[in-house]
């Protein structure tokens, strides 16, 4: 008989800690009602879409990638995305004053 378990798809990882940062994820635990492995997994979790998303908009940003890769990267919604470079007031189009400038000249 073959049985899937939970933990098949995850693995285990060691960290060494400062007293500091473990006195803080105690506080979490506490917080959270939860276990360590828990309160390790939900931060890890958390800092790990905040890195996405900043590294996401630096590309943008640079017009590396678009609006939608990005969302796609950071698997949120293309509104969350754009509601985020709107936020950061992140320039995604490309399109700028001297494009306008040109335009407007254009069809004067």
């Amino acid at each position: 008989m073959y049985t899937i378990s939970y933990f098949e798809n995850m693995a285990t990882v060691s960290v060494r800690l400062e007293k500091a940062i473990l006195q803080d994820l105690t506080r979490v635990e506490r917080n959270w009602q939860t276990d360590r492995s828990e309160a390790v997994r939900r931060l890890l979790v958390s800092a790990l879409k905040e890195w996405k998303i900043k590294t996401a908009l630096e590309r943008v940003a640079a017009h590396r990638i678009s609006v939608g890769k990005a969302a796609e990267e950071c698997e949120i919604s293309l509104w969350e995305m754009l509601d985020i470079l709107k936020q950061k007031n992140i320039d995604w189009t490309g399109y700028s004053k001297e494009d306008l400038e040109k335009d407007i000249a254009f069809l004067s």
